[in-house]
């Protein structure tokens, strides 16, 4: 498409935009004006699921922020699928796995150390018994959620689930299942108040 030029200007034709292996390609060789593309092309979905995922923590944009930087690294190894978006989103689930998982060893070195049993204490406020999904994810334990955020929201499919969280098949096909019967369940509970 050639854009009308202003006075005294050249006319110019719009550039279409990169498409998702060209700018990993791009990428994997040290651009870094690729890393910049990705991102505004993908921030805002990234950013969405990491929020819904960890119930909007304080560090939602340094998993943000981790998830692209992973991305940069592991360029390379990109698999040349036509959207990048899955990609992303199995590194973003791998940073909050690593990220519960390290929370996990924090909270056992602090209970080691005072000598007292470290109560699993959820931070989250009690949910008032309401109708809505988001509040409803919230009663759910983070794999479930990841998961089926993974499946519902982002579309993956439960291979690609299995491949993103490093577990078989069955395990995200049972977490899928045991997330969607609980939702229910919370659902159930917040229409019946």
């Amino acid at each position: 498409m050639i854009t009308r030029p202003k006075k005294n200007q050249p006319a110019t034709r719009d550039v279409p935009a990169a498409a998702d292996p060209d700018i990993m390609r791009r990428l994997a060789c040290g651009e870094s004006a690729a890393l910049g593309e990705l991102y505004d092309r993908y921030q805002r979905p990234i950013r969405r699921f990491i929020a819904r995922a960890t119930s909007d923590a304080h560090d939602v944009d340094d998993l943000v922020q981790a998830t692209f930087l992973a991305a940069a690294k592991s360029a390379g190894r990109y698999d040349g699928r036509a959207s990048c978006r899955p990609w992303l989103s199995g590194i973003a689930a791998q940073l909050l796995r690593r990220r519960r998982q390290a929370f996990g060893r924090f909270v056992s070195v602090l209970s080691s150390l005072t000598s007292a049993r470290a109560a699993a204490v959820d931070p989250r406020p009690a949910l008032h018994a309401h109708c809505d999904v988001e509040r409803a994810l919230l009663r759910i334990s983070e794999t479930k959620r990841i998961t089926f955020l993974l499946a519902e929201v982002e579309q993956l499919s439960c291979a690609e689930i299995a491949v993103v969280s490093g577990v078989p098949i069955g395990t995200v096909w049972t977490r899928l299942h045991a997330a969607r019967r609980e939702l229910r369940r919370v659902l159930e509970e917040g229409n019946e108040s």
